[in-house]
């Protein structure tokens, strides 16, 4: 069985669909599962692949996105050569993302993408809410429904952190979509907020929205309260910052996942988060607080955590840990991962 993995670009500033890739790829080399990974740029470098070569040396080719001309080209390509094709649209047709560029969209799903959808094999989905708006769509194509594996570090259990400076931190790609304005537009009606500090990480995806951002904290005078430290990929370095860190927060507009609302639960933080992302499990779990997003929301409940005790953001840690113990444990997930290849590979065999 060889796998052929595909994504239109592909680097480190992306966010969670290149952690999530590049792990698979690491879990599918240590089962010693044959893999390749192809791209059409990264970090504006083009690429120009014969797609027909290497298509055809593969059982199952993997579509990481929609809408480009090359996993277009891909797919079709695939078709040809009678490969089994697997599609994760990764948030492309989430409700938020749809109203990007709008009408272009609406032409292509005319045009090609319905078409290719509802032609795979199989439409893979990270989270129930993904797989809804999938249906709601009109895509009929059998859809499977696999989370992200979140790597925990075991025996690790977070501490009653009684730091005088508090710290909540965003740590994702700066973009519309993440609500990062909204809550620096709130952060001056916080109450109680004298000891919080808000820092920020992650690439900056759109230059106009970071403008934004950075003047709406030079106009509110919140310099001293609110830091934009750039972008952490050292996984050292992440781990002191997320071990250091009293709250996460990512008051989101849209997620298909949310990878590093995972990996803060993994590290014992409350979240903050949007019903716009598919985390409603840390309501149940008492690991933070979901909401629908909105900035008066934003501001009720970021006052409502930081008003609570260092004890009961300690009993909020270990739920939080605990939640992703249950639901999201990389080995368990990622063997979901292999299991759905081998599936699909047996149909294969036993169809030929």
């Amino acid at each position: 069985m060889k796998i052929l993995l595909v994504v239109d670009s592909h680097f480190k500033e992306y966010g969670g669909p290149f952690r999530a890739i590049s792990q698979k790829i690491e879990f599918l080399n240590k089962k010693k599962i044959k893999n390749k990974l192809i791209y059409f740029s990264s970090n504006n470098f083009k690429f120009n692949l014969d797609l027909n070569y290497i298509i055809q040396d593969h059982d199952i080719v993997h579509i990481y996105g929609i809408w480009k001309p090359f996993l277009a080209r891909t797919f079709y390509i695939s078709k040809k050569l009678n490969k089994k094709i697997i599609i994760s649209p990764i948030g492309a047709l989430e409700p938020w993302s749809l109203n990007q560029k709008k009408l272009k969209k609406i032409i292509a799903w005319k045009i090609y993408q319905k078409r290719i959808l509802n032609s795979a094999n199989i439409i893979h989905a990270t989270s129930e809410i993904e797989a809804k708006n999938l249906r709601d769509r009109g895509i009929t194509t059998n859809i499977k429904t696999i989370g992200h594996g979140i790597d925990l570090m075991h025996n690790f259990l977070p501490q009653v952190k009684k730091n005088k400076e508090k710290i909540i931190i965003f740590f994702s790609r700066i973009h519309p979509k993440k609500g990062l304005l909204e809550l620096i537009k709130i952060w001056k009606d916080l109450k109680n907020k004298e000891n919080w500090k808000l820092h920020i990480y992650g690439p900056i995806s759109d230059k106009n929205y970071f403008k934004k951002i950075i003047k709406s904290i030079n106009e509110k005078n919140l310099s001293n309260d609110i830091k934009y430290f750039g972008s952490i990929f050292n996984v050292r370095v992440k781990e002191k910052i997320f071990n250091e860190a009293n709250i996460f927060i990512l008051p989101s507009k849209s997620e298909n996942f949310g990878i590093s609302i995972g990996e803060a639960l993994s590290y014992g933080l409350p979240v903050i988060t949007t019903l716009q992302t598919p985390w409603k499990i840390i309501n149940g779990y008492n690991a933070g607080y979901v909401f629908n997003f909105s900035e008066e929301n934003i501001l009720n409940y970021l006052n409502k955590i930081i008003n609570l005790d260092p004890e009961e953001h300690y009993k909020m840690g270990l739920n939080a840990i605990k939640l992703i113990k249950d639901n999201y444990d990389s080995n368990i997930i990622l063997n979901q991962y292999i299991d759905l290849y081998k599936g699909l590979h047996h149909e294969s065999f036993i169809s030929s």
